[in-house]
Order: structure tokens, then sequence, then C-alpha cells
């Protein structure tokens, strides 16, 4: 299947037009309770460190709305942390860039020969 740049350009801009079908009024995406919690993690987790438990988050959190378990907060939260770690894990996985010749400020390749002569280019 081939697609054409005029296309893509087309998809683009109609794209573009496109609204989210779960919007409430104001423009807020309407969220679950779980993707709520995976948003409001970090400063929930900070919470935690601040002195605040479980049970005191969830009566906080029924304040503002969300109906939420103490031991299902636990659990998203948890699950909000690993997958917080996993992208970090991801980030570190990724090779380094190559070194540098200092001298010239380029990157050094190992084994891949120039196509073009330096005093060429």
């Amino acid at each position: 299947m081939t697609i054409t740049a005029s296309q893509v350009k087309e998809i683009r801009q109609e794209f573009a037009k496109l609204k989210p079908a779960t919007v409430t009024l104001d423009g807020n995406r309407a969220m679950i309770v779980k993707q709520a919690i995976f948003t409001l993690a970090p400063t929930l987790e900070r919470m935690k460190k601040r002195g605040f438990d479980t049970q005191e988050i969830v009566e906080k959190l029924h304040e503002k709305g969300i109906e939420v378990k103490a031991q299902t907060l636990t659990k998203y939260l948890t699950e909000a942390r690993r997958q917080r770690e996993g992208q970090k894990t991801q980030k570190r996985d990724t090779p380094p860039p190559p070194p540098r010749d200092e001298q010239r400020g380029r990157f050094i390749v190992a084994d891949i020969p120039p196509d073009i002569p330096d005093g060429e280019l």
C-alpha cells in the first residue's frame, strides 16, 4: 500500500479537527478512577512522604468526588510507580551517545569509513 504526501497532509488536517468521544462540559475529559489516580500519583506519593496514611488520602479524595477504597488506592499507586520505573528503565536502556573526538568536536564512529574524505567536504 502506497501513501502519498498529499494523503498524509489530508489525514493530518482531518485528525486535527477531531474531538474525543468522551468530552464533558468545559472541555474536560471524563476519566475513570484509575486514570485519575495515575494522574495524581506523584502528588499522592508526596502526601504519603509528608506523613499522610492511605486512609487519610482516601478521605481527601472522597472530599473531591473520587470514590476509591484504601486497598484499591494502594494497588493503583503501586501500578503507577511500576509504570514510571519501567519508563525510567527504558530511558536508561538506550545506548549512550558515541564517544567524541575532543580535538575536532566530531563523533567517532568505529569501523565505518567516511564516504567523503575530510578534505573534500
